[in-house]
Order: C-alpha cells, then structure tokens, then sequence
C-alpha cells in the first residue's frame, strides 16, 4: 500500500509540471488591479458562471493579434482565455487573453437585423394559407371518429360484467 502512495505522488508531481492549457470564452464581468503582481479576471460563460482568473505580467492580452495592455479590457468584452489550471492551489492563470474585434462586431449586427426583418414578414403569410386547408381534411376525420366512440363504450361493459361475477 506504501507504495501505492508514492506512486500517486509521482503522478502528482509530473502534474504540477505539465498543467494542460484550458480555454473560456465568455464575457468579461470584471477586472481587479490591484495587485499588479497577479490581476484577477472574472469571464462569464456563456451558461452565467464566472470564472476567476488570474493574470500575471506574462499573461499575453492581445486584440485582431495585436499586443494589447490589461487595461483595454472592459466589461462587457468578449474573450477567449487560455489558461492553465493548478490542482495544488486550485487557481486558473492565464497564459493569454484575446479579446473580440468591436468594430466588426458592430456593423454585422446592424446589417443582420434589416436583412432578417423583412424575411420573418413574408414567410408567415405563405404557411398561414397552407395551414388553413388542413383543418378542414382534419375535420373531416373527427367526423368519422364519432361511430369509433360508441365502440370504444363497449369494453367498459365487459369490464363491468366481470365485477357482476
């Protein structure tokens, strides 16, 4: 048994060695400066959690793949971070921050709103008139279901004989 203990100690090591590199995207819910030494950035994913992540000097902050510093990031910005997840002190530390282009972003959403305004308008007149023959072949069968009633009666008289037995 000892040396079961050391040999998960063993793989505990090359963990901390190795530490897989992880990504979030989400949007930026905060930013604390305060220590300079490690920042902590809080991201939103897209299911509402917050992470907390902290970032070091050598946390590489860039936008469009340009360097940016760690005060251009604002909340509400989105970003992808990479980071790496120590298990001994179950913190994340960032390795980069990239953070979405805003102006593209923009102009898409404006553009995307007048194309699809118009489409939702013309595509519900052309369904309404199709969904309106339907319910006449629909009523047409709830006629003919009215005989299947009366016999459908019928099994409960069995049932109502076996009792008398």
């Amino acid at each position: 048994m000892a040396s079961g203990f050391s040999a998960a100690r063993g793989f505990a090591e090359e963990g901390a060695k190795a530490l897989p590199t992880l990504l979030i995207k989400g949007e930026v819910v905060s930013l604390d400066t305060a220590d300079p030494a490690a920042s902590l950035l809080k991201v939103k994913d897209r299911y509402g959690f917050e992470t907390p992540i902290f970032l070091t000097p050598e946390t590489k902050v860039s936008q469009d793949g340009a360097d940016q510093q760690l005060s251009n990031l604002a909340v509400g910005t989105q970003v992808e971070v990479e980071y790496n997840f120590d298990v001994n002190t179950a913190k994340r530390h960032a390795v980069s921050v990239k953070a979405a282009a805003a102006a593209p972003a923009a102009p898409a959403e404006t553009a995307a709103p007048a194309e699809t305004a118009p489409a939702p308008v013309e595509e519900p007149a052309a369904p309404a008139e199709a969904p309106a023959a339907p319910p006449a072949e629909t009523q047409a069968p709830a006629e003919s279901q009215p005989p299947a009633a009366p016999s459908e009666a019928v099994p409960p008289q069995p049932e109502e004989s076996v009792p008398a037995q």
